[in-house]
């Protein structure tokens, strides 16, 4: 996961506010990611949907979330992504 949201924020950095791009990147780069992982596509789409939707709750401007990327991998919110797909 810290790699996926690292990379993901990195592409997206230069903005300010998320929009559809910059969603459609992170979202992909967290699919790529959890596909690895999940177990399979739909545990991954569960999983990044959850990531996706507590990223931006928490930092409505991608540069903030980029600014705290340790709080994004730690927060436990974030991270209670995995419990819902069983992992």
């Amino acid at each position: 996961m810290k790699r996926t949201l690292l990379i993901s924020l990195l592409f997206i950095a230069s903005c300010k506010t998320w929009d559809g791009d910059d969603k459609e990147m992170f979202y992909q780069s967290c699919m790529d990611d959890a596909k690895g992982w999940a177990g399979s596509e739909a545990n991954a789409k569960t999983y990044c949907d959850c990531v996706m939707e507590k990223v931006m709750k928490k930092f409505p401007n991608e540069t903030d979330a980029l600014e705290h990327i340790d709080s994004v991998i730690n927060d436990p919110e974030i991270r209670s992504c995995k419990k819902s797909i069983g992992k």
